[in-house]
């Protein structure tokens, strides 16, 4: 096989790529390579996998011998990362796998295992339902940031997605806190429940960086498969009995403080600087029109800080792990205000945007004792 690539187009491919395929701990070594294959003399297509998923990407190339070859993955992106990014990458492959590149005056030898050692995957399927790539990207950050980080939690490794006549729903948990985000861009007649694993989510994001358009995805019983321009990722679908999660929405917290997200995000950051480094716990006491900030450590000393609020219920004091409370926040620009939503200092909050619309993201977080 012979082929030449721009650097540019082959290091913009390899960057997702690297991060599907299979590391130095995987038991199949083999997929520590990606599997480069000819598209008639104009393009070439990259397969990197996991076993559990896989990324199929297209880019221009020339092809002046059409074959297939596997090429290690890591090796061939550091290389990439040394070179112009104008420059022309010309490959030739060797016999026994492997192939030889030159570039300007310099020349490697990449050697891999033939190409006929590399795993049969799953191939793509025809799909049937259309979102916005943006609208679910936005979804993903919106949610990804409450999966479990508990593997023997199977059924919160990943989002629940429902889809049904009313729209779209994402929720993710682990246990302490949930994150819910709807969207009205996809209705289904017949529901569909599906829990889709936290790296396919983490890929997804990073594919629909700046694609403008939509994606399409479809399901079987066992894989979720998404198309996205010239890429396709394709993974197993995650198994397990998640939670009914609306049983832990709050129904009567009848309490509500409004507060300029960015403010209260930046406060917080300072102020966590001073929580305990297990706990991460710091208290707000919630006062008419403001919110008094503190944490403190045995060994390291207290902080206070006060920020300007709406609030004229009665006075409260309660306990958060600032670590959830920056999660969310984050997710806002300077500008944005978020309200709270309390019974009392005991029970779980819900946090949405001040003007909530109907794709606003929302979360729910447990208190802590402090």
């Amino acid at each position: 096989m012979r082929f030449t690539v721009t650097n540019e187009t082959l290091q913009t491919e390899l960057a997702l790529l690297s991060s599907v395929a299979g590391g130095k701990g995987n038991s199949i070594p083999v997929l520590q390579n990606i599997l480069i294959e000819s598209i008639e003399d104009s393009s070439l297509k990259f397969t990197s996998s996991d076993l559990d998923v896989t990324l199929y990407c297209q880019a221009e190339a020339r092809v002046t011998e059409p074959g297939k070859v596997l090429l290690p993955l890591a090796k061939l992106l550091a290389i990439t990362k040394t070179l112009p990014k104008a420059a022309d990458l010309n490959f030739r492959s060797i016999d026994n796998g492997g192939a030889n590149l030159t570039v300007e005056r310099a020349a490697f030898k990449l050697l891999a295992p033939d190409a006929g050692q590399y795993p049969e995957l799953p191939e793509a399927k025809g799909s049937s339902i259309t979102i916005s790539a943006n609208a679910f990207r936005s979804m993903i950050e919106s949610t990804i940031y409450a999966i479990t980080q508990e593997e023997s939690r199977y059924a919160l490794s990943g989002a629940k997605v429902e889809i049904n006549e009313e729209g779209m729903r994402m929720v993710t948990t682990d246990g302490h806190r949930l994150a819910l985000i709807d969207s009205k861009q996809v209705t289904s007649a017949e529901p569909i429940e599906l829990l889709i694993p936290k790296k396919a989510l983490a890929e997804m994001s990073k594919i629909t960086n700046g694609h403008e358009g939509s994606l399409n995805f479809s399901t079987d019983e066992n894989h979720i498969y998404f198309q996205v321009g010239t890429r396709t990722l394709i993974s197993r679908l995650t198994y397990g009995q998640f939670p009914n999660y609306e049983m832990v929405i709050p129904k009567e917290n009848n309490l509500i403080v409004t507060m300029p997200a960015a403010a209260f995000r930046e406060a917080i950051k300072r102020i966590a600087l001073m929580a305990d480094d297990r706990s991460h716990a710091i208290q707000l006491e919630i006062k008419e029109n403001e919110i008094r900030m503190s944490a403190q450590s045995a060994d390291q000393g207290e902080a206070v800080e006060t920020i300007p609020a709406e609030y004229d219920g009665e006075e409260l004091t309660i306990g958060f792990n600032s670590n959830y409370l920056l999660d969310y926040y984050r997710l806002f620009q300077n500008g944005a205000a978020v309200k709270m939503e309390l019974k009392d200092a005991n029970s779980q909050i819900r946090m949405q945007p001040a003007e909530a619309t109907e794709d606003a993201p929302i979360s729910i977080i447990m208190p802590m004792r402090i």
